[in-house]
C-alpha cells in the first residue's frame, strides 16, 4: 500500500485549511419526507381537503427540497460538521452534537454500494461514515467534492480509526481518468481482451505476460507500482483489469503477503460482481497465502478484518492470534480478537480484549471508545438485571426491523389494490387501498421513529438507578 504521512493527533487541531470543503448529506430522509409528503397531498386532494392537501404539497416539494439543498457536511480542518437546518434544529432539542474534532473520532467505515454496471466496468458509490461521541456524520461519492473531502480528512486520522475501504480511499486517489491513462501506459490491456483470462492462475499466465515484463530488471519497486496501479483501478471500478495488475505484481514477488492481500481482495470484489463461486473460493485461499507469507502485526491484522467481513470466523481469529504473536497486543488486533469472542459469547475474553485495545492505543478516541466497549460488556456480565433489559431491547429492535418490513410489503400491496380500483372505476377498491395503504405507512413511520430509540443502548446507571 502506497505511504502516507498522516498529521499526529496532537497537532491535528492547529491545521486549518485555507478553505472549508464540504459535500451534500445524504437524501435518504429527505427523499422519504417528499415521498410520504406527496402521498399525504394526493390523499387530502382525493378526500377534497384541499387547504391541508396544499399544504402538503408545498411541504414536500418546496420545503423539502430547500432543507435538502441547504444540508452539508463541511470540513475546516479542525471540525467536521453538519449544517442542514433540521438536523441542527433536532440536535438541540436532544441536546446532542452537530459536529466532532478529530480527536473525538472514534471510527470511519466505508462502504462501497455497486449502483451501476457498464460493460467491464462497475461503478461503485462509496459511502464514508464517521462516527464519535454517540453521532454519526455520513457523506457519499458525488463528484470533486467527495474527493476533496477525503484527501483532507482521512490522511489526518489515526490509522487505527480507519477500515480498509477508507484506508483504500486515504491512499489512492478516485480519478478514473488519470487511472485509465496510467493503464494503459503500463500496457494493461483492456478488459475485453482480458476476459478470458479471469478464472487463470498468476502461475499459469506466466508464458502470456512475460514478454511485457522484464522481471530481472523491474524488480520490487515495479511490483509495487503495479499493486498501486491495481488498487486504483478497483477503486474505480475496472476489477478486471486490477486483477491483470495484481497478476503481473506477483509474477515479479510471488510470496509477497501485501501483494497477495490486495490480489484476494480484488478476486472477492469480483466474485460479488460476477456471482461467481468459483473466484469467492480462489479469493479465500488468496487470503490465506497472505496470511501465510506476511509477518507485519498491522498487516495481519487487517487480513484478519478481511476473513471477519466474508464470514469465516475461524480462519479470521487465527490471523488476530497470530497478529498478537507478532506484534503484542495492538489495537487492531485486540478489537479483532474481541469480535471474534463476542461471536462465541465469551463475554470475559471479550472484556479483556477491549481492555487490552484500550492499553495498546495513543489515540484518546480510541482508549475511550474501548474502555466504553469494555465497561459496557462488564455490566453485562456482572448484573443480569442489565443483561436481561439489553437483550429485550435487541430483540425488540430486530422485530421493529422485521414489521416495518411488512408493512412496507402492505404498502405496495394497497398501491396495487389502489391501482386495481382505477382501472376498474371502483370507487370502493380505491378507498380500501389508501385506507391500507395509509394505515401501513403511519404505522411504519412510528416504527422508525422507535427503531431509531431502540437503536442506543440503554445507560447502566438508569438501570441500576431504578434497582
Amino acid at each position: 500500500m502506497r505511504e502516507t504521512a498522516p498529521v499526529p493527533s496532537e497537532l491535528c487541531d492547529e491545521a486549518m485549511l485555507p478553505e472549508a470543503v464540504g459535500v451534500r448529506a445524504p437524501f435518504n430522509s429527505y427523499i422519504t419526507a417528499f415521498l410520504l409528503g406527496t402521498y399525504a397531498c394526493v390523499v387530502l386532494l382525493y378526500s377534497e381537503y384541499t387547504i391541508p392537501g396544499v399544504g402538503a404539497f408545498i411541504a414536500a416539494w418546496v420545503a423539502v427540497p430547500f432543507f435538502a439543498a441547504s444540508d452539508h457536511i463541511v470540513f475546516n480542518g479542525r471540525r467536521i460538521t453538519r449544517t442542514g437546518i433540521l438536523p441542527t434544529i433536532w440536535a438541540k432539542l436532544n441536546s446532542r452534537r452537530t459536529s466532532l474534532r478529530l480527536s473525538d473520532i472514534e471510527q470511519v467505515d466505508t462502504q462501497a454500494i455497486r449502483v451501476l454496471r457498464r460493460g467491464n466496468r462497475v461503478h461503485y458509490r462509496y459511502r464514508t461514515c464517521v462516527r464519535g461521541r454517540g453521532i454519526s456524520l455520513c457523506f457519499t461519492s458525488h463528484g470533486e467534492n467527495f474527493r476533496r473531502l477525503i484527501s483532507q480528512l482521512l490522511p489526518r486520522l489515526n490509522e487505527d480509526v480507519l477500515d480498509a475501504r477508507s484506508l483504500d480511499l486515504r491512499s489512492y486517489p478516485l480519478d478514473p481518468k488519470e487511472v485509465l491513462m496510467k493503464a494503459s501506459f503500463a500496457g494493461i490491456p483492456s478488459a475485453d481482451v482480458l476476459r478470458d483470462t479471469v478464472t487463470m492462475r498468476p502461475s499459469k499466465l506466466r508464458g502470456k505476460v512475460e514478454t511485457e515484463l522484464d522481471i530481472s530488471e523491474d524488480g520490487e519497486n515495479r511490483a509495487r507500482y503495479l499493486a498501486d496501479l491495481g488498487n486504483e483501478l478497483r477503486l474505480s471500478g475496472h476489477l478486471v483489469r486490477a486483477l491483470e495488475c495484481f497478476r503481473r505484481a506477483l509474477l515479479i514477488q510471488r510470496k509477497d503477503g501485501r501483494l497477495m492481500y490486495d490480489f484476494a481482495r480484488c478476486l472477492h470484489s469480483l466474485a460479488a460482481t460476477e456471482r461467481s463461486q468459483k473466484l469467492a473460493h480462489r479469493s479465500i485461499a488468496a487470503l490465506t497465502l497472505a496470511e501465510r507469507y506476511s509477518s507485519d502485526a498491522t498487516l495481519l491484522a487487517r487480513i484478519g478484518e478481511a476473513f471477519a467481513q466474508i464470514g469465516d470466523w475461524r480462519r479470521a481469529e487465527r490471523t488476530f492470534n497470530r497478529a498478537v504473536e507478532t506484534g503484542g497486543d495492538t489495537f487492531l488486533a485486540s478489537r479483532g480478537l474481541a469480535e471474534t469472542a463476542l461471536r462465541e459469547g465469551k463475554i470475559a475474553h471479550v472484556i479483556h480484549r477491549f481492555a487490552a485495545a484500550a492499553n495498546s492505543t495513543l489515540s484518546p478516541a480510541l482508549k475511550r471508545w474501548s474502555r466504553d466497549e469494555a465497561s459496557y460488556y462488564t455490566n453485562l456480565n456482572s448484573d443480569e438485571t442489565y443483561m436481561e433489559v439489553e437483550v429485550g431491547r435487541v430483540s425488540m429492535l430486530e422485530s421493529l426491523q422485521r414489521t416495518r418490513r411488512t408493512l412496507l410489503r402492505i404498502t405496495a400491496f394497497g398501491f396495487f389494490v389502489v391501482a386495481v380500483g382505477i382501472t376498474a372505476a371502483d370507487e370502493v377498491l380505491v378507498t380500501v387501498g389508501l385506507a391500507v395503504t395509509t394505515l401501513a405507512l403511519i404505522v411504519w413511520l412510528a416504527l422508525r421513529v422507535a427503531s431509531g430509540v431502540f437503536a442506543e443502548r440503554i445507560a447502566y446507571d438508569e438501570v441500576s438507578g431504578e434497582d
